[in-house]
């Protein structure tokens, strides 16, 4: 297991931020994807086209960074939908930094800024495919909610979502776990 960073850092993202947002989606996508998208649609992204998205759109993310090097991002909304109020819409971690406490301190952050915003539950979706996104969300306390599926390319793919009481409601244990 890799040590956690000291130095680690949450925060907004800035203009700046963009290209390396962009380096660690396309990068996330075609390791973490493979077997699971379509090799085609995974191989046709593109660092470039991707850093003229996220340039317009990095106002939405909040990056984990350290000695200025972006480590992480996630994409943190208030919503109203159904049973849940506020969600993870997106939270991607660059792949050799895994496994190192990034991705935890990403989560840790939004809960509590939907907490600090009075949100009670927060939903959070992933690839029924995606094995290792799956044990991240339940470690972190998600209980299985709902399905559904969400195109890319060509096709849809069948997604899972992950229920979360932030007032330590059916799953308290998430309430324990950020609580120190």
């Amino acid at each position: 297991m890799k040590q956690p960073l000291e130095s680690l850092v949450i925060r907004d993202a800035a203009p700046g931020d963009a290209r390396q947002i962009a380096e660690i989606l396309v990068e996330d996508w075609q390791t973490a994807y493979r077997g699971i998208i379509d090799s085609a649609y995974l191989d046709a992204m593109d660092v470039e086209e991707r850093y003229r998205r996220e340039v317009q759109r990095y106002r939405q993310y909040v990056v984990a960074s350290a000695g200025g090097e972006v480590l992480g991002f996630a994409w943190n909304e208030l919503t109203g939908d159904g049973a849940a109020d506020c969600e993870i819409v997106a939270l991607y971690v660059r792949y050799a930094r895994r496994h190192c406490g990034v991705g935890k301190a990403l989560f840790q952050h939004a809960l509590e800024t939907f907490r600090a915003a009075g949100r009670k539950r927060m939903i959070v979706w992933c690839l029924r495919g995606n094995a290792e996104a799956r044990r991240f969300y339940e470690r972190m306390g998600g209980e299985l909610y709902q399905t559904g599926t969400h195109p890319w390319g060509d096709r849809a793919y069948e997604m899972v979502s992950y229920l979360y009481h932030l007032d330590g409601g059916e799953n308290g244990q998430l309430a324990a776990i950020y609580r120190t």
